[in-house]
């Protein structure tokens, strides 16, 4: 099978790419930037997956394989899941949306899916064209939306819904929300009665048009929790001995990081940090782009690492994220202003 993913470059690329190589038992992934991709007869693949945050060049990328090869499989991945973006892919043809928060199983699931031509109900929202017309089932989306009733909701229900709109699992929901899982599987049936929808991924759909689930995960953000889940497509996972220094000062600040495990020391402020923590993102916001501090790994280390380009582009394509970045420098510059000099 040959896959084609078209993407900008950088990590992303390369981790859904690997992705793609669990898609079968043989595999050749191919990837291209759009400035770049070649989509003659000759070279069309089985599959054709479309980094869809740029819109206008995915949609185009799109026009063109429907002019070529009507019936080549196309899958878009997407940051933000909204009804005018997953309309316009539908109605051009699109097999299904996928949302980047989505787990690698729920990937690969969907995208056999769209090679069966099948209609399918895993990822955010997706079409088959051998069922369904896309602009038919977008209308049949946007009319059960109409029906819902998301005012009957509590405000428990609402605080539900945007963690599972986030990836979060029914157990993380259950910790963040200290109730049980059999509590947050009764809010979740509820939810999807309200709504009007049978899944997960719909009712996910749906929360990311309420403002009452907008307006939750803003103030979730403000207090400093935010969803990992969705970041991990974003992020390579790497490893670092204790001693080790993750980067110096002044350095140029080139990666974002997330501790998943170990101590990380910034050396100059005299501060340790450990899991859950997010690490170099002063340095992405400095009119430089210069380091502020050493870190140094105080035991063995697995974090995460984004580009700084990647970083970047998730802080303006996502509120909750650039809200959740705003309140950890403001309150490391507070602290550090409040540090005693020596």
């Amino acid at each position: 099978m040959h896959v084609l993913f078209v993407s900008p470059t950088g990590l992303f690329r390369d981790g859904v790419a690997r992705l793609l190589t669990d898609l079968a038992t043989r595999v050749e992934v191919r990837c291209a930037d759009y400035a770049a991709i070649a989509l003659r007869r000759g070279s069309l693949p089985d599959l054709l997956v479309l980094d869809g945050d740029n819109v206008r060049e995915a949609l185009n990328a799109v026009n063109v394989v429907r002019r070529t090869q009507p019936g080549l499989p196309v899958a878009v991945l997407l940051t933000a899941i909204d009804s005018r973006t997953v309309d316009g892919f539908l109605a051009a043809g699109v097999g299904g949306c996928v949302g980047k928060a989505e787990s690698a199983d729920v990937l690969l699931d969907a995208l056999r899916e769209v090679l069966a031509g099948h209609t399918n109900p895993l990822p955010a929202l997706s079409a088959s064209t051998n069922a369904v017309s896309p602009p038919a089932e977008a209308r049949r989306l946007r009319d059960s939306t109409s029906e819902a009733n998301p005012g009957a909701l509590t405000k428990r229900q609402i605080e539900v819904l945007a963690l599972a709109a986030r990836g979060e699992s029914n157990k993380l929901i259950a910790r963040r929300l200290d109730i049980t899982e059999g509590t947050v599987k009764v809010h979740l049936h509820t939810v999807y009665k309200a709504l009007k929808v049978s899944s997960r991924s719909q009712a996910s759909v749906t929360a990311a048009r309420l403002q009452e689930v907008s307006d939750v995960q803003i103030h979730q953000a403000l207090e400093g929790q935010i969803s990992v889940q969705r970041l991990l497509v974003h992020m390579t996972p790497i490893r670092f001995k204790a001693g080790e220094t993750l980067f110096h000062k002044n350095a140029s600040s080139d990666a974002l990081y997330y501790v998943v495990r170990g101590t990380v020391s910034l050396q100059e402020i005299g501060v340790e940090v450990g899991p859950g923590t997010i690490l170099g993102e002063i340095g992405l916001f400095s009119p430089d782009h210069r380091r502020t501090c050493t870190a140094r790994c105080q035991s063995d280390c697995e974090l995460l690492s984004a580009s700084a380009a990647d970083a970047m582009r998730l802080y303006y394509q996502d509120p909750e994220f650039a809200t959740y970045l705003i309140r950890l420098i403001t309150r490391r510059l507070g602290a550090n202003k409040l540090r005693p000099k020596d």
